[in-house]
């Protein structure tokens, strides 16, 4: 048991077992928004720039990432690490509409997405593969979600009700239940958590399902903000780190924001340090 990669499978095996102790979220009927729940995310669009956002039609970024070694073994089409390392992305507001370039060692792969809709090419090649399709639409959404904070939840089909507070990066954070409906990709309904922090109202981490997929349903993941910067009167999230919670307890994804341009043909901010 000397090899590493036993090593690494007895520390899978590991956080699995411990994993399945980890309560999960909450799947009880919600059929109205409740009015606190409601108030705290409004508290926290406001936080990050309410007024700024409301003029925002585009915004097109840069990320650069690194996956973990183990995690996004067990999600394989979804990680995609082969194509999915760094990426540009664009996204349309109004239209909920999202192009994304990524780059991997394999190569290029190009995914837009709109709703009800998904394209993917691998170097320029179509792919018909609908499991590879709906792990891009799942994927699309969810990363408009990380990028737009609080304001992604300004849309049509979202219910909220309170969740139990929580402690993220020594902040103390009340917890808002988001019921969306539909969900991330092709799911009728995700749940999310939102963590928000009770001093500055700045969105701290989410915690999400991952019902688009047939291989992932009844997993979830959460993706913790790590640092924030203030540009053109909005607070963005630039660091992301994502971990998987459910069924098994296992960093799997961290990436940072390295450029951002609101309403194409505004200036570029330039995110180096």
């Amino acid at each position: 048991m000397n090899n590493p990669a036993n090593r690494c499978l007895l520390a899978a095996l590991a956080s699995l077992a411990a994993g399945c102790a980890t309560p999960q979220i909450s799947t009880r009927e919600i059929k109205k928004s409740d009015p606190g729940s409601t108030r705290l995310v409004a508290a926290a669009q406001r936080a990050h720039g309410g007024d700024a956002f409301a003029k925002v039609h585009e915004v097109s970024v840069r990320y650069e990432g690194r996956w973990a070694a183990i995690g996004p073994r067990f999600q394989p089409v979804l990680s995609d690490r082969k194509f999915r390392r760094d990426s540009e992305e664009r996204v349309l507001i109004a239209a909920r509409k999202i192009a994304q370039e990524h780059t991997g060692p394999a190569g290029k792969k190009l995914v837009v997405r709109s709703p009800g809709k998904i394209s993917v090419a691998y170097n320029g090649v179509p792919s018909a593969d609908t499991e590879v399709e709906h792990a891009a639409a799942l994927v699309a959404d969810a990363y408009t979600m990380f990028l737009l904070g609080p304001f992604y939840f300004d849309r049509p089909g979202v219910t909220f009700a309170p969740a139990a507070e929580a402690v993220v990066d020594r902040h103390l954070c009340d917890g808002v239940l988001a019921v969306l409906q539909p969900g991330f990709g092709i799911a009728k309904e995700d749940r999310v958590i939102l963590f928000i922090d009770r001093v500055t109202k700045h969105l701290r981490r989410v915690r999400m399902t991952l019902n688009g997929l047939e291989s992932t349903r009844g997993a979830e993941v959460d993706v913790t903000f790590r640092d924030f910067r203030t540009i053109d009167g909005i607070v963005w999230p630039t660091d992301f780190d994502e971990r998987i919670r459910v069924p098994f307890d296992l960093h799997a994804h961290h990436w940072r924001l390295r450029g951002l341009e609101i309403n194409r043909g505004s200036r570029v901010a330039p995110l180096h340090r």
